[in-house]
């Protein structure tokens, strides 16, 4: 008989536990920023361990800076400008998931439809150098375009996650990683129709050159921050 009680009491009480403890959101939308642009977040939890996330990246922004892109860019000064566009399906790994610190802690590894591409311009004052011709300063724009061979780019990260680890709805991220987006593959024209057309060689042997100064970005860092909220 007492048994039957001790039984019944525990019935209860996870009965009541059921009623009363928060149920785990595994659902969730989010935004950020950062190095592929302004993005915006879904993801599902499979397991406590495990997310499922896709994101959008896009954004036109003014890079402060050519030097970002190597040394004057080919030995020119261009204004340069980022055309973002890349979609991601992200697995997210929390291996330490039911660990009371450190939940957040998100190993990443995914693939991102990449359409990012820089754009870059020169108005030169002065003579320039065109694959070893001399454009005259004053007289024409240097138009540019880069963009990335592997449209297809794995993509491997790490940082903090606090979504689906907790019971808190409101969260944030912060993570980095590396995009490998391929070789940049540059195109290169001027607003001067004669020189295009009389100095062709020249002008993508100067192409050449400028993927030779961008060749780092085959791997493209990648640093996000940003919130979600989950339900």
């Amino acid at each position: 008989m007492k048994m039957r009680k001790i039984i019944s009491i525990i019935a209860v009480s996870l009965g009541l536990a059921s009623f009363t403890a928060p149920a785990r959101a595994d659902v969730a939308v989010g935004v950020g920023v950062g190095t592929l642009g302004y993005g915006v977040h879904a993801s599902t939890s499979l397991t406590d361990f495990i997310a499922i996330r896709f994101n959008a990246n896009f954004g036109d922004i003014d890079v402060p800076g050519a030097e970002l892109l190597g040394d004057s860019f080919g030995g020119i000064d261009y204004d340069v400008d980022a055309s973002f566009g890349s979609y991601g399906l992200i697995a997210d790994f929390h291996p330490l998931a039911l660990s009371p610190i450190g939940a957040g802690f998100v190993l990443s590894g995914g693939m991102y439809y990449n359409k990012n591409e820089f754009d870059f311009t020169a108005d030169p004052a002065t003579d320039v150098s065109i694959g070893g011709t001399t454009l005259p300063g004053g007289t024409a724009r240097i138009i540019g375009q880069m963009s990335f061979d592997t449209e297809w780019a794995p993509y491997l990260g790490l940082g903090y996650d606090g979504t689906f680890q907790g019971f808190v709805p409101v969260s944030f991220f912060i993570t980095g990683g590396v995009l490998f987006q391929g070789s940049p593959s540059v195109n290169l024209t001027t607003t001067d129709a004669g020189f295009n057309a009389a100095f062709a060689a020249e002008l993508a042997a100067e192409a050449a050159q400028l993927e030779d100064d961008a060749s780092s970005f085959e791997y493209y860092p990648v640093f996000a921050v940003g919130m979600t909220i989950s339900f």
